[in-house]
């Protein structure tokens, strides 16, 4: 099996070979590097100094910030931003070196078994972590926006009980469950500490990007504080449009429920062929992964169909 192997596709295995070992020997290093200045800003600040200039000019700043973030530039920063909307206690290092260890053990493991498709696989295996983290942070956005509503309308009532904000920040985050509870208490810490309504209010939108209603009530709240008006009026109204948004969005996942059940079935039906033929006629599909032309089909078939779900799911988006 081996000697069927060209040599073009040996130097790429051994190329990826040695880029995961530099991708682990990275996370490795990145993330002893983050934990080693974590824990000396830790101690710098219980002997009351300081590691840097930098850090006098901001009492908050950003203590999830590692050094392997910086160095990936605007990749960095991406995962960087990924970690913190999905309130995962990782580094950018560890999750860089997560990645490569799966990477690499699912393409080694698996090479003896499939030959050189092992790579793609090793490849979208590494991808996994990421997804992982992603998919908490929609959920984590998910439920912050079924919880703001609630969150407006006990500040407006504390608003008109004649409670400040500050006081309605708090009670937020007193009675209110977490995530939302987490967001809105560390935005009255901040407040109490000493960082303006501005700075914490944007930290506060910086972490969560996603959610659209929220930048509306930071910009409701920073406007009235700048030019005056009824506050518990517009948080009436910004939580009544949420409502309705949700009662909309639920209007459109009923009616379009058959033909999203129909893309589901259609979108299985060629894996389903697939694993049938391999039971009943595995020699009809050996082709596919032993000759050079098959495996090409195969990329070429899971591109495709990646492509394809993409735009058809994109299409199918319904914004409010």
């Amino acid at each position: 099996m081996l000697g069927m192997i060209p040599g073009w596709l040996w130097i790429v295995m051994i190329s990826g070979f040695f880029a995961t070992a530099f991708g682990v020997g990275q996370g490795f290093y990145w993330s002893y590097v983050s934990r080693k200045n974590a824990e000396r800003e830790k101690l710098a600040r219980r002997l009351g100094a300081s590691v840097s200039e930098a850090e006098h000019q901001s009492l908050f700043r950003d203590l999830n910030a590692d050094a392997m973030a910086r160095n990936l530039g605007g990749l960095g920063q991406h995962l960087q931003d990924i970690l913190v909307e999905a309130e995962v206690n990782w580094t950018v290092g560890q999750l860089v070196l997560y990645s490569s260890l799966i990477s690499g053990g699912l393409g080694l493991g698996l090479f003896l078994f499939i030959g050189p498709a092992s790579i793609l696989v090793g490849l979208l295996g590494g991808l996994v972590p990421y997804f992982v983290v992603r998919q908490r942070a929609e959920a984590r956005s998910r439920k912050l926006l079924e919880q703001l509503p609630e969150a407006l309308d006990l500040m407006a009532r504390s608003l008109q009980a004649g409670l400040g904000l500050s006081d309605a920040f708090k009670m937020c985050a007193e009675e209110l469950p977490l995530p939302l509870a987490g967001e809105f208490g560390r935005v009255f810490e901040e407040v109490r500490f000493g960082r303006d309504y501005r700075t914490a209010l944007m930290s506060l939108l910086d972490r969560n990007p996603r959610l659209f209603e929220l930048r509306m009530f930071v910009s409701s709240v920073l406007l009235q504080r700048e030019t005056g008006g009824n506050l518990i009026e517009v948080l009436n109204s910004i939580s009544n449009t949420i409502r309705n948004r949700f009662l909309f969005h639920a209007k459109v996942k009923a009616l379009t429920s058959e033909a999203r059940f129909s893309a589901l079935i259609l979108g299985c039906l060629p894996f389903a062929v697939f694993l049938l033929l391999f039971f009943v006629r595995p020699e009809y599909l050996k082709p596919l992964w032993t000759d050079t032309w098959g495996m090409y089909m195969i990329g070429a078939i899971l591109l495709l169909y990646t492509v394809g779900g993409y735009l058809m799911y994109s299409i199918s988006q319904v914004e409010v």
